[in-house]
């Protein structure tokens, strides 16, 4: 009888929707499969059986990678931009949007406005210019010049920043100032930790940005000290022919860290995604 009932439900209907769902998630995991055992394969090996089995356990594209793209200095130089940059974007973006949202004058209309039109500009139409200033402050090539540069997404968490304070209560900061608290404590040890959803989400969308940025680097870095892990990447292409089992490790490597990265912050993204439900 339970065995009935609990295929009572199960229709033809259903059976379709089960089929659909598999063949669209082997489509996804298909490029993974493919890329990781590229891994183990020669290129002779890759040519003729793309989607099968490697013959044996081949290291030697993970030992060719790390050495030809010189992955530790690369993966520093990214690491240092990643960091450094997230710290800032979240410190002042935060920062800033705190003002706004708690002010309501005209000047601070005004500041919004002024960021939303310069938020709305395309990057690719300043790269010209943008080129041209960094060159003047002796930026070009100098990776400290790239973290300055990529410090302009301070603009987009601001916004982010800004709509998420206005969810919260005055009235918490309001007690905290009767108390003779100034702002600034007021911000970082009443405000900010509430903020904790919307830092979270901001971390996850600027360190995959800034790690996976190629055309920054690509215009600002030119030798091979200061490259990062993309431009390291870039370089293993060629014009008449390309190790294509090698470009399949480079990949991977370059992916380990932010795949790694994930599996840390799952925890904080369901947790900062819960958060910010409850709290409502």
């Amino acid at each position: 009888m339970k065995k009935k009932s609990s295929l009572k439900g199960y229709t033809w209907r259903t059976f379709l929707l089960e089929v659909v769902m598999l063949l669209l998630c082997s489509a996804v995991v298909l490029p993974f499969y493919y890329l990781v055992v590229s891994i183990f394969k020669t290129p002779r090996e890759m040519g003729l059986n793309p989607l099968g089995l490697p013959e044996a356990l081949n290291l030697e594209n993970i030992k060719n990678a790390w050495s030809q793209i010189h992955f530790l200095r690369a993966f520093v130089n990214t690491l240092t931009v990643t960091f450094s940059t997230l710290i800032v974007v979240i410190l002042f973006g935060s920062m800033s949007a705190y003002a706004v949202a708690r002010r309501k004058g005209k000047f601070y209309k005004f500041v919004m406005l002024y960021f939303l039109l310069g938020f709305m500009v395309p990057f690719q139409t300043t790269m010209v210019p943008l080129y041209q200033q960094m060159q003047r402050f002796h930026l070009i090539n100098k990776l400290y010049g790239l973290i300055v540069l990529s410090t302009g997404s301070c603009v987009f968490a601001f916004f982010m920043y800004q709509g998420f304070i206005n969810t919260v209560p005055y009235e918490l900061e309001e007690s905290a100032i009767i108390d003779g608290a100034g702002p600034f404590r007021v911000f970082f040890q009443i405000t900010f930790p509430l903020l904790k959803p919307i830092t979270v989400t901001m971390t996850i969308f600027h360190v995959m940005g800034t790690w996976n940025d190629f055309v920054t680097p690509f215009l600002f870095l030119h030798t091979r000290n200061n490259a990062t892990l993309m431009l390291e990447m870039y370089r293993g292409v060629g014009e008449f022919q390309s190790d294509w089992p090698l470009m399949m490790t480079t990949m991977v490597l370059i992916m380990a860290p932010l795949v790694v990265f994930y599996i840390f912050a799952q925890r904080y993204i369901i947790d900062g995604l819960t958060n910010g439900a409850v709290k409502g």
